[in-house]
């Protein structure tokens, strides 16, 4: 802070109480700037100067925002903020950064939830929202904010479900394959679909996925752009090395899922048609992750393979694969039944009786 040089002109720039004040003080030397910033210093303390209103178009800072931040974080990251700036475009774009307030952000919620988006989906767009009014503060664009986002901010996140583990069951997953054979738009998710239910793979760490990363000699994925930021190994079964390697043979670049060799930055679209036709009800991309979980904990699989497969770090985040589905515990109280048979049976059979006896 204090004085920079950007271009050819020179620029003043301080805090005083919490408050960041900056302006354009021209084509002059050091000196001159260094003396503009003692006057106006001494003029905000006696409160006599008002710095300008930054006047920033949304729409021109968030392609500034995208293209100058992009370098600094993961590709799943800005690939993310640019699907969350889809929506936050139609809210926000004809507006200045300044007019932004808490009323605006707020019918912006309320148009979500009235679209159907998750909590979730509506807070990391929130969340990019946030990071973006932050970076135009730091980069002189916006004067300090007069409100926050937080709990106890003016601006509140929504809350989100815990616990949440729908699964998809035997004989959905055979009409959601059906629905996406059937609909000619929607046949490039059939091998997404499949990544998902045998690998347990984030939506973004299958849209990113490339070719590289896929050994068919080992039989082995190396996923890279995880959440957590560390790779990891997720084994190849015989199903999906079929279908990958089949999608190798047609595929035109570097990713295994593609548009014409760029990834796909989501497939939302087909996803909600396909489920509309398959007839499947309150059913995300990510609950595929969970029924990958949730299939080996039925089968009994340690928690840690669990962990390591999926890349989750917390035990208690783990756990809920570990928790039988209704179904899973229906079968079981059902197979009380079968013992109940037997008992009855021996009771009415005298030579089943002495079988029993013996044993």
């Amino acid at each position: 802070m204090g004085v920079y040089l950007r271009g050819k002109s020179w620029y003043i720039d301080f805090y005083y109480e919490g408050k960041r004040y900056t302006e354009r003080v021209g084509k002059v030397s050091k000196s001159v700037a260094e003396e503009k910033l003692d006057i106006k210093r001494s003029e905000v303390i006696r409160g006599e100067w008002k710095p300008k209103a930054v006047k920033v178009p949304f729409e021109k800072f968030k392609e500034q925002y995208l293209e100058l931040t992009k370098a600094d974080r993961k590709p799943r990251s800005v690939v993310r903020d640019k699907c969350s700036l889809k929506h936050l475009s139609k809210a926000f774009d004809g507006k200045m950064l300044s007019d932004i307030n808490p009323v605006m952000i707020a019918g912006y919620k309320k148009k979500r939830q009235e679209e159907g988006a998750e909590p979730a989906t509506i807070n990391r767009e929130l969340g990019c929202l946030r990071t973006m009014l932050n970076r135009a503060q730091s980069w002189g664009k916006l004067q300090r904010l007069s409100f926050g986002f937080g709990k106890k901010k003016d601006v509140k996140f929504l809350k989100e479900p815990k616990g949440r583990n729908r699964t998809l069951s035997p004989e959905e997953e055979i009409r959601l394959f059906e629905a996406v054979r059937f609909a000619t738009k929607s046949q490039h998710l059939e091998p997404i679909i499949k990544t998902a239910l045998n690998t347990g793979m984030r939506k973004m760490e299958i849209l990113l996925l490339r070719w590289p990363n896929v050994d068919f000699k080992t039989r082995n994925i190396r996923v890279e752009e995880t959440k957590s930021g560390e790779p990891r190994i997720v084994p190849l079964n015989k199903e999906l090395t079929e279908v990958l390697e089949s999608a190798k043979k047609v595929s035109k670049g570097e990713y295994v899922f593609s548009n014409n060799g760029k990834p796909y930055t989501d497939v939302k679209t087909g996803w909600w048609r396909t489920l509309k036709r398959a007839g499947i009800e309150d059913f995300r991309f990510h609950d595929l992750r969970h029924t990958f979980g949730t299939r080996l904990g039925m089968k009994g699989y340690d928690l840690k393979t669990i962990m390591e497969l999926m890349g989750i770090k917390d035990p208690k985040v783990a756990m809920i694969y570990l928790n039988p589905s209704p179904e899973h515990k229906r079968n079981a109280v059902e197979s009380l039944s079968e013992v109940t048979t037997l008992f009855t049976t021996v009771d009415k059979n005298p030579d089943l009786n002495k079988v029993a006896s013996i044993r």
